[in-house]
């Protein structure tokens, strides 16, 4: 007996969830009740690169995929509406061919809202040269979605409204390469309640970001590869986890004062001077992990903290000491970099260290080298990982 067919039918769809759509679409033709569990599957999810043919991304070629995909959508959308389903996922990833398909686009968000979408993912793109400079305007209907709790954009823009957000659900937001302004990201932490994971990255027409309000955020990474922003000032009382990711040559002011219950920080790039990291580091009295990654003008870190257990550093040339009161600390990490002079004033704790060097070594490295181990006399575990002149890589344990 086919028991698998008996079960309910919201049973079936989170079996369907973990298929993908090519998978999800084949079950149609096991039955007609399989038929219509595909057609109430509550999350559509549409790639117009499927419609593709390789070497026919241009001409009329594209324009009779770009035809067959809308077609596709309009039939596959409109079916889905006139039942009583819910839609859990609605992700589209389409190319702008014809930029008439902004108006399709603007119809399947209004859709997708009215049957209260909780997840929403749209990724628009570009690849014909004669529309580089068109931008997708994300249509205002998306912010009237009470019961969003997800949403991902990308590659669009996202103009302010004037009524307050009605994103009273929405706990994780994510921006991708959106062209969007320091007010709407204001009006993004402030106006939605509930917002826990913010991803800013590579977005275009910041020079001042600011997060405030964000009474329930836990986590926010923000990349930014063009030195145009100028600063950033996030107030998160909640906030656990931060990324910063910027141009490594970047002079940027970082205002993290409201964020003291932060336990885990990613410092990625900056013109960061001695002080000011240290200035930084002392706001966060209950930080358990810091990660330095491609910070050029650090020569010597100061870190005093009984909450601090793993540090990693990598990719900092210019780095000649580290100074560390750090009793509870349990793991260092150390890529990249020249051997520095570890002083520390914690004898009880035990280090498990892991060291990947440049390549180039020689005599004077080893002797920092054993300077290193002399001074860090705590280290219960070693791992060092080089590569010798043909380029094998060498690990001692």
């Amino acid at each position: 007996m086919d028991r698998i067919s008996e079960l309910p039918d919201f049973i079936i769809h989170t079996i369907m969830s973990h298929l993908s759509p090519k998978k999800v679409a084949q079950t149609s033709i096991l039955s007609k009740r399989w038929n219509y569990l595909r057609t109430s599957f509550p999350i559509l999810e549409f790639n117009q690169n499927h419609f593709m043919r390789k070497g026919r991304l241009t001409g009329t070629g594209g324009v009779l995929h770009e035809k067959r995909f809308v077609k596709f959508v309009d039939v596959t959308l409109g079916r889905f509406c006139r039942l009583e389903y819910c839609m859990e996922k609605f992700r589209l990833k389409v190319c702008l061919f014809n930029l008439k398909i902004s108006s399709r686009i603007d119809e399947w968000i209004r859709l997708a809202v009215e049957k209260e979408v909780k997840e929403f993912d749209i990724s628009p793109c570009r690849i014909y040269n004669a529309y580089r400079d068109a931008v997708y305007t994300l249509p205002q209907t998306i912010f009237s979605a009470k019961l969003l709790t997800t949403l991902r954009l990308s590659s669009c823009k996202i103009e302010q409204p004037s009524d307050t957000l009605m994103l009273c659900s929405l706990k994780s937001l994510t921006l991708k390469g959106v062209c969007i302004n320091e007010q709407m990201v204001q009006k993004f932490t402030s106006e939605c309640p509930l917002l826990e994971d913010l991803l800013i990255c590579s977005c275009w027409g910041l020079k001042h970001l600011r997060v405030s309000k964000a009474l329930k955020l836990k986590f926010i990474q923000f990349h930014n590869p063009s030195d145009k922003l100028v600063s950033v000032e996030i107030i998160a009382p909640s906030l656990q986890v931060c990324w910063l990711v910027v141009n490594y040559s970047s002079r940027l002011c970082i205002d993290m004062a409201g964020c003291t219950h932060l336990k885990e920080l990613h410092v990625n790039g900056g013109s960061f001077t001695d002080q000011d990291f240290h200035q930084l580091i002392l706001k966060f009295p209950f930080l358990e992990h810091l990660y330095v990654y491609r910070s050029m003008l650090l020569e010597r870190i100061i870190i005093s903290s009984d909450r601090l257990k793993r540090l990693k550093i990598r990719s900092c040339p210019g780095l000649k000491a580290i100074h560390l009161d750090t009793p509870n600390l349990i793991s260092i990490s150390y890529y990249l970099n020249w051997i520095p002079i570890a002083v520390t004033n914690a004898p009880y704790s035990y280090w498990k260290v892991s060291i990947r060097p440049y390549s180039d070594l020689d005599t004077s490295w080893f002797m920092n080298l054993t300077k290193f181990l002399g001074v860090a006399n705590q280290i219960e575990g070693l791992f060092l990982s080089f590569n010798d002149q043909s380029k094998q890589t060498i690990r001692v344990l």
